[in-house]
């Protein structure tokens, strides 16, 4: 039996979860929560083996949210379920920890086939933009500007883009201003960028903000 832990903020999601894949005998359902704290509670005492977590929380970041859950149980596997770009996030966050990025847009499926897959063989899993699963992903594959981008850089990028100071941005991540300062330089480098207005531009090309 694989035990399934749900995290999403919309209580008729996590409903439909429980729904679907109690016509499935070999995957239960035996947590949801709303955010991550009500999850790291049942985690610490009770046994799981994939957490589908929805990548935009009210009280943790996509990479933060990883750290933790490892912390708790490093053997827990994470998929990340969200309507967020899967051609900005998806590899950035594999290569943090995760070991499964889907769409809600893929069919219900392919959800149940991937929790196989990821339970049975640890491989990374992505659905490609034609909703079909790809498998044992190549992280250090070379792809477009925005795409060498770590998890962490795309946090601050975002942040950034909102206005937000250095100081507020990490307590938010919970790292040192310096780390953050230390970040914004790389994405700027690596986006080829010279100053905040174009970082700014960059992001919106990429549909960050």
């Amino acid at each position: 039996m694989i035990k399934i832990a749900i995290i999403d903020p919309h209580p008729i999601v996590r409903c439909g979860f429980q729904y679907f894949f109690s016509d499935f005998d070999q995957i239960d359902v035996v947590n949801t929560s709303a955010c991550l704290s009500q999850s790291i509670k049942y985690l610490e005492s009770n046994p799981v083996d994939i957490l589908i977590s929805e990548m935009v929380l009210s009280d943790e970041t996509p990479t933060n949210l990883i750290n933790r859950v490892k912390e708790v149980n490093p053997e827990i596997n994470i998929v990340f379920f969200t309507d967020e770009d899967q051609e900005i996030y998806s590899i950035p966050l594999l290569k943090a920890g995760a070991l499964g990025f889907l769409s809600k847009n893929v069919d219900a499926s392919v959800m149940a086939d991937a929790i196989h897959k990821i339970n049975c063989y640890k491989l990374y899993i992505t659905n490609n933009f034609n909703n079909e699963l790809s498998l044992d992903l190549d992280l250090e594959k070379p792809r477009n500007d925005y795409g060498t981008l770590s998890s962490r850089e795309i946090e601050v990028l975002k942040f950034l883009t909102e206005g937000i100071r250095n100081i507020e941005i990490a307590e938010c991540l919970k790292i040192n201003q310096k780390t953050v300062n230390t970040y914004k330089n790389r994405m700027m480098h690596k986006l080829k960028v010279n100053n905040l207005f174009d970082l700014y531009v960059q992001a919106k090309n990429l549909n960050l903000v």
